[in-house]
């Protein structure tokens, strides 16, 4: 079987180059004959690589441990769900995977528009065909995943899974976020061929358009995830600290959000052709830059898994695409200028340029506080470090006057905005900010805040002001434009309330799914500025004793530790109580698996809309008698992952076909497939937050699950030898609380 997963991926690799030689021909020559055989090539090339797949699937699954990829990656004792997920926990099985959403996606592609912009398709299947080629020269030639043991050597088990990705969320984070950086080759395919062929009209962005929410869905999924990951992982207190990592991902996601906005331009203005076409360039060339920083071993990252020997395989790839890139879009270059120009600053075009901008500021400064530390020490030889603070200090102002933007071009007219559209549009949200927002922190404040104990900064305190009153200024603006058009159908079509809201999303899916993604980005910020109230503490306990966090006080009532075959769990058990009285039992841990020598956390948090309770078990003292944890109140952390989940949905409503588009494909547009499908989507939808729910309310989002997995004996709880072996333990730990940040 193995030989026959490395032949499927040679076959691949000859077929892929034979079908892009045919694409270019077809191009050229405008043949159909030669247009049908690259794309049969396509098809071919997806059906051999997803062979590939299923053998690697296979091996995970059943233990061969005649693949050094299988050993690497997992043991005997991995339950079938990080099997599955040991597929892109490494090297080889990730870019495998990467390269099956290429081919998937191709040939979704072509057989989507197989009759339809045939000016552009010889070129689009060329250069995806192209671009699967050089992958899998990488991954043939340079991380193979069916390399394997000599019979002498063959390992009797396997080294296991890497302890921080064995979680559940990273069996739906890393495939999340592979999958958009992965399907931005297709509207990239696009662009390069509208170059190609010289198009200068918006036909390409047409063509392009869904292509291009569809990555951006995924990249928006999988980098929230990821921060979910880490919240609940890695222990460092928060969902975003600016890793070299998290950073890779997030440049693309803000290049493509900045493409979304300004495409609107193009198509109903004609305007911004150079820039569209630089966006989605430097957008796809960010996908490769940020994979080859992180598997290079170019930059120190906290995903030191995802380091690899192929760094040089994908700066060739990465050079060859910016050559052709901007050999292409610097020959095209004045044919490429628009026709017509901003006809006034108060427009809803210069709102969005302006918002654009802004989008691209944020993308330089990440790029440069991610590069930077490297480049001086390149330099200077000076080693240095840039740091969340660094970050939060540019971002945060930027992303306030997003905010506001955001409602702004929601409300402002096209071409040129008079004062009667001021009056009639922004007055009543203008209105709503100026008395809601402080009728609304001071609510919170009184009602809660006040109780926390935190008084922040001058500085912070703004930013949360500010960060809150967009806030309400774009929900007001959202709610009055659903609030004209469901007015407006009832008064043309005598609709009920709901029936109008029906038919606002029916006919006019972009517009008011965009709003629903835009609320999405509300509660994210919303959860943004909940860190100005954060409270935390770095405490050490003894059994019996407790800490004030807030208006919460903890109580340590031991430990318990049990060895399972292939597993060392350390399971610490806390009390909380709120104004004297008891609400619910902790229960953060520390796990090591298999032969790895790192123990990872288990953190343990209580999530609600208000706020969440979060306790991380650092380390213990040798006899068990006392521990150290990180502990703080986080206000509004959840409204971040309800954020997810609605733009999520605003995307998806934005995505959702038309019936005249499935008619097009030759399909019944009132199919039981689309249903069936539409059901599946809005599952896959709310997944995230419904785990996430039942996770914070039960035992299953602790270390108390091992308990009920019956992984340790209820009845060894507060066991008193107890040797944590990690290296930073403490010679003793007083017993007192110890206050870190407030």
């Amino acid at each position: 079987m193995n030989t026959i997963g490395s032949f499927a991926i040679h076959l691949a690799l000859y077929i892929s180059l034979v079908g892009t030689a045919l694409a270019f021909v077809a191009g050229r020559t405008g043949s159909k004959r030669f247009l049908h055989a690259s794309r049969f090539a396509a098809f071919s090339t997806f059906g051999s690589v997803a062979v590939a797949a299923s053998i690697l699937m296979h091996a995970l699954i059943t233990h061969d441990f005649s693949l050094e990829y299988v050993v690497s990656n997992t043991d005997t004792h991995m339950p079938l769900f990080y099997l599955i997920g040991a597929f892109w926990g490494g090297q080889a099985g990730s870019l495998l995977f990467w390269i099956s959403i290429v081919t998937l996606f191709t040939a979704l592609c072509l057989w989507t528009y197989r009759d339809s912009y045939q000016e552009f398709m010889p070129w689009v299947t060329m250069v995806c065909l192209a671009l699967t080629a050089g992958l899998l020269i990488i991954l043939a030639f340079g991380s193979n995943p069916f390399e394997g043991y000599e019979v002498i050597n063959h390992p009797l088990d396997g080294h296991g899974l890497n302890p921080i990705l064995q979680s559940p969320k990273m069996v739906i984070h890393p495939p999340s976020l592979l999958t958009g950086l992965a399907s931005m080759t297709i509207p990239f395919a696009f662009a390069i061929a509208a170059l190609i062929v010289g198009s200068t009209d918006a036909e390409w962005v047409k063509a392009a358009r869904s292509w291009i929410l569809v990555p951006w869905l995924f990249l928006t999924v999988g980098n929230i995830l990821g921060g979910m990951w880490a919240y609940e992982e890695l222990g460092w207190g928060g969902y975003w600290a600016w890793d070299p990592v998290e950073n890779a991902s997030f440049m693309p996601w803000l290049l493509s959000t900045a493409l979304i906005h300004s495409l609107m331009i193009q198509e109903r203005r004609g305007m911004l052709k150079r820039w569209n076409i630089g966006l989605m360039l430097g957008t796809f060339i960010l996908t490769l830059f940020g994979t080859y920083i992180t598997r290079s071993g170019l930059i120190e990252s906290v995903h030191t898994f995802a380091q690899s020997a192929i760094g040089d395989y994908f700066l060739y790839l990465l050079l060859t695409v910016i050559a052709v890139s901007v050999g292409l879009f610097a020959l095209r270059w004045k044919s490429l200028k628009s026709t017509r120009r901003l006809d006034s600053v108060a427009s809803r075009e210069a709102t969005f340029m302006l918002n654009n901008w802004l989008f691209c500021a944020m993308t330089g400064v990440v790029f440069f506080g991610t590069l930077w530390p490297k480049l001086k020490e390149g330099l200077t030889g000076q080693e240095v470090s840039i740091t969340a603070p660094w970050f939060d200090k540019w971002m945060v102002p930027l992303g306030i006057i997003l905010v506001f933007l955001m409602g702004i071009g929601t409300l402002i007219a096209w071409r040129k905005a008079s004062w009667s559209h001021f009056r009639r549009d922004f007055i009543g949200p203008v209105l709503t900010f100026m008395f809601g927002t402080p009728a609304l922190i001071a609510a919170y404040w009184f009602v809660r805040g006040k109780d926390l104990g935190v008084i922040p900064s001058g500085l912070t305190s703004f930013y949360a002001i500010m960060m809150v009153a967009g806030c309400v200024f774009v929900t007001a603006t959202i709610v009055q434009e659903f609030y004209r058009g469901i007015q407006a159908r009832r008064k043309n079509n005598d609709e009920s309330v709901f029936s109008a809201l029906v038919m606002l999303f029916k006919k006019q899916r972009r517009r008011y799914g965009g709003y629903i993604v835009h609320m999405g980005m509300i509660f994210a910020f919303i959860a943004f500025s909940g860190n100005a109230l954060k409270v935390e503490k770095d405490v050490a306990l003894t059994i019996g004793e407790s800490v004030h966090v807030g208006d919460v006080s903890l109580t340590f009532r031991g430990l318990s530790e049990e060895n399972p075959p292939g597993q060392k769990l350390i399971l610490a058990n806390i009390d909380v109580y709120r104004d004297g009285v008891f609400q619910y039992q902790m229960h953060p841990g520390k796990a090591q698996f298999g032969e790895q020598t790192m123990m990872t956390s288990e953190i343990d948090i209580k999530s609600t809309p208000l706020e969440d309770v979060y306790v991380a078990f650092v380390n213990a003292s040798a006899n068990g008698q006392s521990a150290t944890f990180k502990v703080f109140i986080g206000p509004f952390t959840w409204w971040y992952w309800f954020g997810m989940v609605v733009m999520m949905l605003g995307a998806f409503i934005c995505l959702w076909p038309t019936r005249e588009a499935v008619a097009t494909l030759g399909r019944s547009p009132l199919g039981f497939g689309r249903y069936v499908a539409m059901g599946i989507l809005v599952a896959v939808i709310f997944m995230p937050l419904a785990v996430w729910q039942i996770e914070s309310s039960s035992d299953w989002g602790s270390a108390a699950r091992w308990q009920k997995a019956g992984l340790i004996d209820p009845e060894a709880s507060v066991t008193p030898q107890l040797a944590p072996p990690t290296n930073d333990r403490p010679a003793s730990i007083e017993p007192a609380a110890i206050e870190k940040s407030s």
